[in-house]
């Protein structure tokens, strides 16, 4: 990866620079010609043709005047030639005539505007600039001035220029690498590490962490792993006190069923009345064997997605009122007074699954109630929801345990009897409705379970 990302930088800034050393050549060449071409053009403008005044010069007698004019224009280290208006030459610096021709832009004529091209000897194939200017008198074109001079030195400054430009790139080139050779090590050192870390988390080493001052998205993917390698700490824990519970839930009633078993085999000694208490225990206990085992599939299927809800529109109050005579007895246990105010409501909901939800958070709050208290249930309409308040003065939830209450297997006091599954499940149906549960708890003063559904939650 390191190598990756020197070779990307080292790619960008060779383009780059050979970008720039592009349009400083491109510059550098434009700037010297057109300088050149700059000083013929003020040569040209600097001169007076005195000798027009005295003479009835015009372009048809230009010929005749040819020496006299390329001797007023000549310019030291450049060739002079005069041109008619059709190109053909009339009169050369040098003093030698050829008979030729050049072709030139017929905007000169029109517009007055000089220009100047880059040409090629055909004997000595030399590079030469040849600049075109009109020769105007009263306001007319009557000739062309062609100056033509040797690029080499010219040319030879550029290159120098340009040799000195590939110079500077090279150092640049040297620095950026090293630049970039710095940048890919702190670039690929968090990465590597960070790979690392996830290395030890694949071999099941969860208790070390990663720090989190990496700058910017690296250190929230550090913040991340750390966060996801605690939760894996959490529910691995919570996976191991939910084996040690199950075991110590699935032990309880099998010892006494067990235990009352093998009495009963030997019936010899026991009264009628101790027979039917084994009995009523062995009853009471498989049952207790037989709804730890129902939470556990119905917590499989939930957790898998295969509950199926079967909705009927039906009344919430009643239903109400029905789970909490179910439960009166368990109250009546403990001397707990049930309080109902409800308000006659129908919600389209799985009324089997619904009651199931009551019964868990009643009974949760029957569980963990004092003796000589009092559980208030409250129903009512708003806004088109169904709601519903459970209302305890148990013994409440510390702050810091209530975030986890509803995580699958958790359960506040790990002494008390069940697999902490209930309030899991019961939050899976109620989110499977459309609807939410929450738990607020003031610890030593009581619990209370708001349950809000829809009318049509369906």
């Amino acid at each position: 990866m390191k190598r990756k990302v020197i070779l990307y930088f080292m790619i960008i800034i060779i383009l780059t620079l050979t970008l720039v050393m592009t349009v400083f050549w491109g510059a550098m060449t434009k700037y010297y010609y057109q300088g050149i071409a700059n000083t013929f053009q003020q040569h040209v403008e600097a001169i007076h043709p005195r000798w027009a005044n005295e003479i009835e010069l015009t372009s048809d007698r230009i010929k005749d005047f040819g020496d006299f004019v390329v001797k007023s224009y000549e310019f030291d280290g450049a060739e002079l030639q005069l041109l008619n208006r059709d190109g053909e030459m009339i009169q050369s610096s040098t003093g030698f005539y050829e008979d030729i021709s050049y072709t030139v832009d017929p905007n000169l004529f029109s517009s007055y505007s000089p220009y100047y091209e880059k040409e090629e000897l055909e004997q000595t194939e030399e590079k030469v600039l040849a600049m075109y200017i009109p020769l105007l008198l009263d306001g007319k074109v009557i000739g062309v001035l062609r100056y033509t001079t040797s690029l080499t030195e010219t040319n030879l400054l550029i290159q120098s220029l340009l040799g000195y430009g590939i110079l500077l790139c090279f150092g640049v080139a040297a620095i950026v690498f090293l630049v970039a050779l710095q940048l890919a090590q702190s670039i690929v050192k968090p990465f590597n590490e960070i790979i690392q870390f996830t290395e030890t988390m694949a071999k099941g080493q969860f208790e070390k962490r990663i720090k989190e001052d990496y700058p910017a998205e690296l250190g929230e993917m550090s913040k991340t792993l750390n966060y996801m390698a605690d939760e894996i700490v959490k529910t691995d824990q919570l996976k191991n006190d939910f084996i040690s519970s199950i075991s110590h839930e699935l032990r309880t009633p099998l010892t006494g069923i067990k235990g009352w078993a093998e009495m009963l085999e030997s019936p010899e000694g026991l009264t009628e009345k101790e027979i039917n208490f084994g009995l009523r225990m062995i009853n009471s206990e498989s049952d207790r064997l037989i709804k730890l085992v129902e939470d556990l599939l119905n917590f499989s299927r939930y957790e898998s997605n295969r509950i199926e809800l079967h909705p009927t529109k039906f009344a919430y109050a009643t239903l109400i009122e029905e789970v909490t005579l179910q439960l009166q007895s368990k109250a009546n246990e403990k001397n707990i007074r049930m309080k109902l105010n409800s308000t006659p409501v129908s919600i389209y909901a799985d009324e089997d699954k619904i009651r199931q939800v009551l019964l868990n958070t009643l009974e949760n709050g029957i569980k963990f109630s004092p003796h000589n208290s009092e559980i208030v249930i409250k129903q009512y309409e708003s806004n088109g929801k169904a709601i519903c308040i459970i209302r305890d003065e148990g013994i409440g939830i510390k702050e810091e345990q209530i975030q986890h209450i509803m995580n699958s297997f958790y359960k506040a006091d790990v002494k008390s009897v069940g697999a902490g599954l209930g309030l899991a499940i019961s939050r899976t149906i109620i989110l499977k409705h459309g609807g939410t549960i929450e738990v607020n708890s003031v610890y030593g003063k009581g619990t209370e379970v708001f349950i809000e559904l829809p009318l049509n939650s369906m």
